[in-house]
């Protein structure tokens, strides 16, 4: 299968990507990415010697974006976000809701929700068009999240600028908040993994959620929220020769 150049020096096939993007999520993928593609510009040699830059990215630190599995953890999260900002607690209550990824959450405006039973947009990813349920609760959490902004305001915006929040932004206060209650191997993902994990907990349905994610099996699925290595690890838990 031919390789896609996703840097200068760095070459994955399709299938690679998006595994890993599974794996580490797409803010630690992408960070890794320009690690690898930097030591290759630093050492040349490099360019030459690592012929599998699929596995060297794998080699390059093990840690995995999870779901968050524990609701006592979530509420924490919650509660840790408000007291700083109603901005990042609302961000990150509308992730784990939703199942949107991060980079389809920060250009919303306030028209995309208010008074709407669904989120209806473009995913960057698949350029596919999308219909998102927005639950009862977290209409109502709109309604006065939203109260005084315009139908034209970003939802998550800068307070400098009134433009949306970066990516790294949101990652930087979500991850630190995550930190702070004891959440492990947290990433921008984890909203999206924590609201597939629990769909899936929930409703026992990975057909239904693989539709949701628009991936392409249901053993991505599983796999991308966390099920899989559940399953293996519960597996082994008693296993013993």
């Amino acid at each position: 299968m031919n390789k896609q150049q996703v840097a200068k020096y760095v070459y994955l096939t399709t299938g690679e990507y998006d595994y890993l993007l599974a794996k580490f999520g797409d803010y630690q993928l992408k960070d890794k990415i320009q690690k690898l593609n930097a030591s290759k510009i630093k050492d040349p040699a490099r360019q030459v010697t690592i012929q599998s830059d699929y596995h060297a990215l794998i080699s390059r630190g093990m840690q995995t974006v999870e779901p968050i599995r524990d609701k006592v953890l979530i509420q924490a999260m919650k509660e840790t976000l408000r007291r700083k900002s109603e901005r990042n607690y609302f961000l990150f209550v509308m992730g784990i809701n939703t199942g949107l990824r991060i980079s389809d959450l920060l250009p919303l405006r306030v028209n995309d929700v208010r008074d709407k039973t669904h989120i209806i947009l473009k995913e960057k990813k698949t350029n596919k068009t999308k219909r998102f349920l927005i639950n009862l609760e977290l209409r109502q959490l709109i309604d006065t999240y939203a109260a005084e902004m315009e139908d034209g305001d970003y939802l998550f915006p800068s307070y400098k600028t009134g433009l949306p929040i970066q990516r790294i932004q949101a990652y930087k206060v979500l991850s630190e908040a995550a930190k702070a209650v004891g959440v492990q191997n947290f990433g921008t993902h984890s909203m999206r993994k924590t609201f597939g994990f629990w769909h899936y907990t929930i409703n026992k349905n990975v057909a239904l959620l693989q539709d949701i994610f628009n991936h392409a099996s249901p053993d991505i699925t599983l796999r991308y929220i966390g099920i899989n290595q559940d399953i293996v690890d519960r597996s082994l838990e008693h296993f013993s020769l």
